[in-house]
């Protein structure tokens, strides 16, 4: 018979070494490391709203540089929000990707709309943002503890090169209708400045059924063009308008207008050999290796607006990452003020040149200790102290139906 005392030394013993295998089972083996969390990086990009037509084209420069990025030994992963070209509905979805950690976010395109977000949202809350696509003069001055980049120039460069453009195609009076908002009234503003003529401009609201009212101001008395700075939805109301009405036959576009496919709905053939502006970059190894890269893998050469720098902004935010961890060791503290600090440090010279063809070099670098500089699909990506990059305009045409470049690069 087994003693009481010697079956409960039994018992306990056989416990032990369970447990010790259930342990030993859940450790990982020798030289087996545990997988580390995937690097988040959030979109606020435009599915709905004035600008949807732009969201989907730009969710695939984000896509990319994932790809790139994963491809270069990073852990990375997009998490993708509807900005919707409305601040409430960003801001909302900021808010939840705050709250899903995302190391920084990439939007959003309106500047009102972008406005609102970092004011509201990620500035308060300590999250990097880098827009695309906001251009407005405006962004440069906001109070932002360093918070708020851009991968896209300032209208002070667009609506320079644009009031000089109108006058050398001998325009002497000119209508504007501009979205009321922070993109609308800087870039009229600055052009105004610029144009010698004549200017009536106008502005009104997104999205409207019909905005007879204001092309009727816009063209009183008979302009020479009549220049839409607003967004595909609501100018090509009031585009159909102008045609229909006689009111105007001859127009200029910008950045927010630059679509095909609202051309292409209001009759391409309409606007054949008139002009527009919009950021672009000159042709490079950056932007030709972007170019290859992007038809590869989407099947198309990328011709909408923002790509280039949709891509650059989600680059740039994962390499400065990057850098805060290595440069912070294990106590690396990478929130905002971590991953804004290594902004700069990624983007600007000095450093070994990087593009989008060599990351898995700039990743390699950064973990060496080494400098490098990020030269972008959209430009050199040299920040300046209010976030802002000092790249060039794109002169574009319609030529035979399609949207094409002039290659003509412009800067103040």
């Amino acid at each position: 018979m087994i003693k009481f005392s010697s079956y409960v030394s039994f018992i306990l013993v056989t416990a032990m070494i369970g447990v010790s295998m259930v342990a030993c089972d859940s450790l990982p083996s020798l030289g087996e490391e545990e997988e580390a969390e995937p690097l988040e990086i959030g979109t606020l990009l435009d599915y709905t709203g004035d600008l949807g037509v732009y969201g989907k084209p730009m969710r695939n420069g984000a896509e990319l540089a994932v790809t790139l990025l994963n491809d270069s030994g990073m852990n990375v992963v997009a998490v993708h929000k509807d900005s919707g070209t409305d601040a409430k509905v960003a801001s909302d979805a900021a808010r939840a990707l705050q709250a899903a950690g995302v190391s920084g976010i990439v939007g959003s395109l309106s500047s009102g709309v972008t406005t609102a977000v970092a004011e509201s949202v990620t500035i308060p809350g300590g999250t990097v943002l880098v827009s695309p696509a906001s251009t407005a003069p405006s962004i440069s001055v906001i109070e932002d503890n360093d918070l708020l980049f851009r991968s896209t120039v300032s209208d002070a460069a667009q609506g320079s090169v644009l009031g000089k453009l109108a006058d050398e195609l001998g325009y002497k009076k000119v209508g504007i209708l501009y979205v009321n908002n922070p993109y609308g009234d800087g870039l009229q503003n600055i052009f105004t400045a610029n144009f010698s003529g004549t200017v009536q401009a106008v502005p009104h609201e997104g999205e409207l059924s019909t905005y007879m009212s204001e092309v009727t101001k816009a063209t009183e008395g008979g302009v020479d063009a009549l220049i839409a700075m607003s967004y595909p939805g609501s100018a090509q109301v009031y585009i159909r308008e102008a045609l229909e009405g006689g009111f105007a036959d001859t127009f200029m576009f910008v950045d927010g207008t630059k679509s095909q496919d609202m051309l292409d709905s209001l009759g391409a053939n309409n606007f054949e050999g008139m002009y527009g502006t919009a950021p672009g970059a000159p042709p490079s190894d950056a932007k030709n290796t972007f170019e290859e890269l992007y038809e590869a893998r989407f099947g198309e050469v990328p011709s909408d607006p923002f790509l280039g720098e949709t891509f650059d902004a989600f680059v740039m935010i994962a390499l400065a990452t990057e850098k805060c961890l290595h440069d912070g060791g294990d106590d690396a503290n990478c929130d905002g003020a971590g991953v804004a600090a290594a902004m700069r440090d990624v983007s600007n010279a000095p450093g070994t040149k990087v593009g989008p063809g060599d990351l898995a070099n700039a990743v390699e670098l950064i973990r060496s200790g080494e400098d490098i500089d990020f030269e972008g699909v959209a430009g050199s990506q040299e920040i300046d102290d209010n976030g802002d990059v000092l790249n060039s305009i794109e002169i574009w045409t319609v030529k035979g139906g399609k949207i094409e470049s002039t290659n003509r690069f412009e800067a103040p």
